[in-house]
């Protein structure tokens, strides 16, 4: 985990509700090394007053070593604040967290299943390919409540003319779909017919991406398992757009991972070395874990973000921030569902905008 220093290059709205902030790296400045679809924190200072920390998806592609892109929707004070951001302010970034990452290597057919603005980590999955021009067959469904509020929708729709390879179903849940070119929309429902006819019903060897709303998330991988897909090829993250009481903390953190088993093999050190003096080394039990036990780490309160990234100082030289290589992204642990399927209908109609004036 680092902390850098980036500069305000745009703050600018994407749509009616979605803004898009651009930062450019500072001269001088290492960029910020990360993998497609994860987190990072930012904090600013705007009008003499500091920010809190704040975590949002990375939307650039960890291929461009100069700018660094975050979008969001703008329906509170964190996020006005945001948009108010001028040209050259400062804003600091730390990160990279999240092991919701796309494995170019390994996963060689996806379908990517995004809710709303939990479309943010599949844009830098969809960008990174793009930009490799990569031959993974992927098919994103997004979930959007109406044709006249879709982040990013011109930019996919080019993605899939120039790669069709990578195909982009708009899933809209009210009102006309007639700006949205015939083989790229879908009305009503991701249901399960839906994902039947773009899966042609086999759904083998596929990795399964799921990213939103909380409830949307645990409708989609309800729905997936239920075709027979084993936990281990679905990842998800629940997307809960950052407030003071709930916020995206990553469901998971290798960094912290890594120092806490740095930090674990010392305290073992010292146990054994006590032990071994009083010639009394008690056996060492393991437990394991239990059905209950979930493996999969969702969204947790903004209080633990500021708590955790406040308190513990960058540390670059203990811990290695992840690469964008192949190489590193083949030896990513993906994170798997490890939950019972939830005993709701496993369908999701696609959300209303939202008018919540809670701060985020």
């Amino acid at each position: 985990m680092v902390m850098l220093t980036y500069l305000v290059e745009e703050s600018k709205k994407i749509t009616p509700s979605t803004l898009l902030l651009t930062l450019r790296r500072d001269e001088g400045e290492r960029p910020l090394s990360f993998q497609p679809g994860q987190y990072s924190a930012i904090n600013f200072e705007h009008q003499g007053k500091k920010s809190p920390t704040r975590c949002f998806s990375i939307v650039s592609g960890p291929t461009d070593q100069d700018i660094l892109q975050f979008s969001m929707r703008v329906r509170g004070r964190f996020t006005t604040a945001v948009s108010k951001l001028e040209k050259d302010d400062l804003v600091n970034v730390t990160g990279p967290f999240g092991g919701f990452v796309f494995d170019l290597p390994k996963d060689k057919n996806a379908v990517f299943m995004a809710g709303g603005i939990g479309i943010t980590p599949f844009m830098s999955m969809m960008r990174h390919l793009d930009k490799l021009n990569a031959d993974n067959q992927v098919t994103l469904l997004y979930s959007c409540a109406n044709q006249e509020d879709i982040p990013f929708k011109e930019e996919l729709l080019e993605i899939n003319k120039n790669h069709p390879n990578l195909h982009t179903i708009f899933v809209i849940g009210d009102g006309p779909a007639d700006k949205i070119p015939e083989n790229n929309v879908a009305t009503g429902r991701l249901s399960d017919e839906l994902l039947d006819k773009v899966t042609k019903n086999d759904y083998t060897e596929k990795k399964f991406f799921v990213c939103g709303p909380p409830g949307f998330m645990a409708a989609m991988a309800a729905t997936v398992m239920k075709k027979g897909v084993n936990k281990e090829r679905i990842l998800t993250e629940a997307f809960t757009q950052s407030s003071p009481k709930q916020t995206s903390i990553l469901r998971s953190w290798p960094a912290n991972v890594y120092a806490m088993g740095a930090i674990g093999v010392i305290l073992g050190s010292f146990v054994i070395m006590e032990s071994d003096l009083l010639k009394a080394l008690p056996p060492i039990t393991n437990t394991a874990p239990t059905k209950n036990s979930p493996f999969l780490v969702t969204n947790a309160r903004q209080k633990q973000l500021d708590q955790l990234v406040n308190a513990i100082p960058p540390s670059p030289s203990v811990i290695t921030a992840p690469t964008t290589t192949k190489s590193s992204s083949a030896s990513s642990t993906p994170i798997t569902v490890n939950t019972p399927p939830p005993t709701f209908a496993p369908i999701y109609s696609a959300p209303a905008p939202r008018t919540t004036s809670s701060i985020p």
